[in-house]
């Protein structure tokens, strides 16, 4: 009954390596290299965990993994898109939208900081002044005064203002 003790103590001792031991010891053998699978691609081979300090370490052995490049075969040319440019100051997006409309007139209880609801304040005189402007451009292109409509846009900085305005006259 002893021998037997003995002989389950010291197995486990073997296995199970005492922390700070300056060898690790080896627990699973290594396997050989798995062949590539038949998509083409390569798994990665567990070569062996062993305990080093207090923690396990596993070991891999990477497939060779050759890039091939090709060259296209055929170059295709597109045209760029054509897009008006930036905004005019005063066109807000919608988050600028729903942040005027949530602090620029808030009080001192709400939750916009006092920057915040003066730049609030600010986006929502630059969207009045560009809606007043549009109102004079659309006015001048009723009355068919194409010239000054495209003009009135140009004063004020309005470049896609006044690119639609030429656009609505045909030039």
């Amino acid at each position: 009954m002893i021998a037997l003790a003995l002989t389950l103590l010291i197995s486990t001792s073997a296995q199970d390596p005492v922390p700070g031991s300056a060898a690790p010891a080896r627990q699973d053998p290594a396997p050989t290299a798995s062949p590539p699978r038949a998509d083409g691609s390569a798994v990665a081979t567990l070569q062996g965990c062993a305990m080093e300090g207090e923690r396990w370490v596993c070991r891999y052995q990477m497939p060779e993994i050759r890039v091939v490049e090709q060259a296209p075969q055929s170059l295709g040319i597109e045209a760029a898109p054509t897009t008006a440019g930036p905004a005019d100051a005063g066109v807000l997006s919608e988050e600028e939208r729903a942040f005027v409309a949530r602090c620029a007139d808030a009080g001192w209880l709400s939750l916009c900081l006092p920057g915040d609801r003066r730049r609030a304040r600010e986006l929502r005189d630059a969207a009045q002044a560009y809606e007043a402007r549009r109102r004079d451009v659309a006015a001048l292109l009723a009355q068919g005064r194409c010239d000054a409509a495209v003009t009135t846009a140009l004063e004020a900085g309005h470049l896609n203002l006044a690119r639609e305005a030429r656009t609505f006259c045909g030039r």
